[in-house]
């Protein structure tokens, strides 16, 4: 967990789960889910299998399972997703492409 007020570059490994609540600029990959909360930011790159997105992201991103974008969330950039929810608020813009059904299988 990335709390409010902190700020982290870099790469991240070996992580299942993160919760952005502050600012990253990384790379994650491998993760299982990555959320961004309200007010929390993420600029890069991220390869997971699921993505909820309440604050902002900006970069690539690839959520192979599921991208869920809650109400005030954005998301711009690169898009690879396996399903998308869009909630009303929620904002997405970019290169946006889905995934073959089976890619969630493979990763």
């Amino acid at each position: 967990m990335v709390g409010r007020e902190i700020s982290l570059n870099g790469e991240i490994t070996s992580c299942d789960s993160l919760v952005v609540e502050g600012r990253v600029e990384a790379t994650l990959v491998g993760a299982r889910m990555l959320e961004v909360a309200v007010g929390g930011f993420f600029r890069g790159r991220a390869e997971v299998k699921e993505a909820e997105i309440a604050g902002v992201f900006d970069g690539e991103l690839t959520a192979s399972e599921r991208l869920l974008i809650r109400t005030g969330g954005k998301v711009s950039g690169s898009v690879r997703y396996g399903r998308v929810v869009i909630e009303s608020g929620g904002e997405i813009g970019g290169d946006m492409q889905a995934l073959p059904p089976d890619a969630a299988r493979g990763s």
